[in-house]
């Protein structure tokens, strides 16, 4: 892979991560409690936690493949499928510059 690319890429994945941290700072926030709520009240606010705790596990896992793949960049080694150690596709690394795998592990992982 070119410098240029490699750059590019560095400036997505930083971008993405002030996101996704911005994201699951969102989502932590502390909200403050209702006066006197109802059982749907507290029915709704479970619920809405549930979701919100799904959403922060997808979001701390995505900022773990950043801050891999930013790892990755610093030794030089981004790029290459974690698991045939084949060169991701270029585009596919456009679509996520965080990917792990080449499409072939991919499609792999997904039929098993």
């Amino acid at each position: 892979m070119d410098q240029q690319f490699l750059d590019r890429m560095k400036i997505r994945l930083e971008e993405e991560k002030a996101k996704v941290e911005e994201t699951i700072k969102n989502y932590t926030a502390r909200e403050q409690p209702m006066d006197n709520p109802d059982e749907d009240d507290r029915a709704y606010d479970a619920a809405e936690d549930i979701l919100e705790e799904s959403i922060v596990d997808v979001h701390r896992e995505i900022l773990r493949k950043i801050d891999a793949a930013l790892e990755k960049i610093a030794k030089g080694t981004y790029g290459k499928c974690e698991k045939c150690g084949t060169e991701i596709a270029a585009e596919d690394l456009e679509k996520e510059p965080w990917a792990e795998h080449c499409r072939i592990c991919r499609r792999k992982r997904d039929d098993s």
